[in-house]
């Protein structure tokens, strides 16, 4: 296994959890190769020779321009917004000028973040104390930009009470042509914000997988970290004004970065409540009249293993006590839960994972979850209301929404499926939980919201868009909100 700051033999990477793997490379680099030894010798006998080097000061930073512009909600999103950029080499001050209008007014610092393998610096500016449904201009800038570089967009913080909203859905991007088509029909979509659930640029190939899923080509089982600032450039035009909210996927388990493989996506990407570099890849808040709630199914997932059980009690506890207020909540009338792994899809080349069933399913019947996203599968699939995997009119949909751009996974085994266990034995089952599946290309899930009107409940109305088609409603469903 070849990562961004050394190798794993393959013999022993095939075991290793992601601590393992992060413990073998801190090790591996702490101890210096025969090379390194003669050429450090090499390099002391030089200075002891010319005598001291003299220091220069770095290169004038006027020419670098901000890149990979990008906006998430903080952990009250009718109050706080963070917005994030990079550049290809320090900078002096950067900065985030914001305000209601082009005077701006106000000065945010940023706090900068470094990637171990790459010399792209990261940098993210939290802003609090806005207005609830407001729009905020905002401009990016350090000490000795050139005007020309600076760049400018704008923000809406989340509104105080209910109204309506749109919302884009979909997992599995990557970065290339059709990931780039479905980030331009989030645009038209026009939505409030975006929730991905999870492998957001694929930068690591092999996402913790020990083997190629069947149907996949080969690994090559090399990381190559410069496709997150191509990912970051591609959803640019979307993401500078649109806050994504973002899980972690098996592709985020980078080998190499932290001991969770976690240290590149969270130094670029921030999550509500977690903080810049924060360490929780789990995360809930309110938008008008729906809770997101985001998980992290690699702590959970029986197929793919190197972070099983890395939260202990802690995730689980967290949600059972987040659903329990959130349904208690008189303000919310859906709740979304997005993670990466799927509970319920019949494709083959995943399937569904028995993990998230075992672990969260029970709270999802208990705390009555109204819809479920996940992405893993690159396919579509939506099921019947389900409690306790049976059909049930008040029971949780559960959606497929993995045509994010990444390459399609076509094959599907319904109406037969099958689900891996705790043993990691792929187990058959029947498919009676499938109600509309999408075999085609890629596709998005767009979701309008209602709130509730005079004698009228609250609903939200749902439909997946194929990329490829002219008429590209390929489902359509629409929630009520429960009495």
């Amino acid at each position: 296994m070849r990562t961004a700051i050394g190798d794993i033999p393959d013999r022993l990477f095939r075991d290793m959890t992601m601590a393992d793997a992060w413990e073998y490379l801190r090790a591996q680099r702490a101890r210096p190769s025969r090379r390194q030894f003669l050429k450090g010798l090499g390099a002391a006998s030089a200075v002891a020779t010319v005598g001291p080097i003299l220091w220069r000061q770095p290169a004038f930073a006027a020419g670098v321009a901000p890149a990979g512009v990008h906006i998430a909600f903080g952990a009250d999103p009718t109050g706080q917004m963070t917005v994030s950029w990079s550049t290809p080499q320090s900078v002096t001050n950067p900065r985030l000028l914001v305000g209601p209008d082009t005077t701006y007014g106000a000065s945010v610092p940023a706090v900068t973040e470094t990637v171990g393998g790459v010399s792209t610096l990261y940098h993210h500016a939290p802003v609090t104390g806005l207005s609830p449904g407001a729009t905020y201009q905002y401009k990016v800038v350090h000490d000795t930009i050139d005007p020309a570089n600076e760049a400018t967009g704008s923000f809406t913080t989340a509104p105080a009470g209910a109204g309506p909203f749109t919302f884009a859905a979909m997992g599995d991007m990557g970065a290339n042509a059709d990931a780039a088509s479905i980030t331009a029909m989030i645009g038209t979509a026009n939505p409030d914000l975006v929730f991905m659930v999870g492998d957001l640029c694929y930068a690591d190939r092999l996402g913790g997988a020990v083997n190629p899923p069947p149907g996949v080509g080969p690994f090559p089982g090399v990381q190559d970290l410069k496709i997150w600032d191509s990912w970051l450039s591609q959803i640019e035009p979307v993401a500078k004004t649109t806050p994504w909210m973002v899980t972690a996927g098996n592709h985020e388990m980078e080998i190499g970065q932290g001991p969770l493989g976690y240290d590149g996506f969270l130094s670029r990407m921030v999550l509500p409540g977690a903080g810049v570099s924060g360490t929780t890849t789990w995360w809930a808040q309110r938008y008008a009249n729906v809770a997101f709630v985001a998980l992290d199914a690699n702590d959970v997932s029986y197929e793919i293993t190197r972070n099983q059980g890395y939260a202990g009690t802690a995730q689980d506890a967290w949600l059972a006590a987040t659903l329990a207020a959130l349904r208690a909540d008189p303000a919310v009338d859906f709740i979304v839960v997005g993670f990466h792994h799927c509970a319920y899809c019949s494709n083959s080349v995943h399937g569904s994972d028995g993990g998230v069933r075992d672990a969260w399913e029970a709270l999802f019947d208990q705390h009555q979850v109204d819809l479920v996203i996940n992405g893993h599968n690159h396919s579509y699939e939506r099921t019947h209301p389900l409690k306790a995997g049976e059909h049930d009119p008040a029971g949780t949909v559960y959606v497929t929404a993995g045509g994010g751009g990444q390459a399609p996974y076509p094959s599907t085994l319904h109406p037969v499926s099958y689900v891996t266990n705790e043993l990691g034995v792929r187990v058959p089952e029947l498919a009676e939980w499938s109600a509309a599946r999408y075999l085609g290309d890629h596709s998005l899930l767009v979701a309008d919201v209602f709130p509730a009107t005079g004698s009228t409940a609250a609903r939200m109305e749902l439909r997946a868009l194929a990329e490829d088609l002219p008429h590209n409603v390929v489902d359509a469903f629409t929630l009520t909100a429960r009495a």
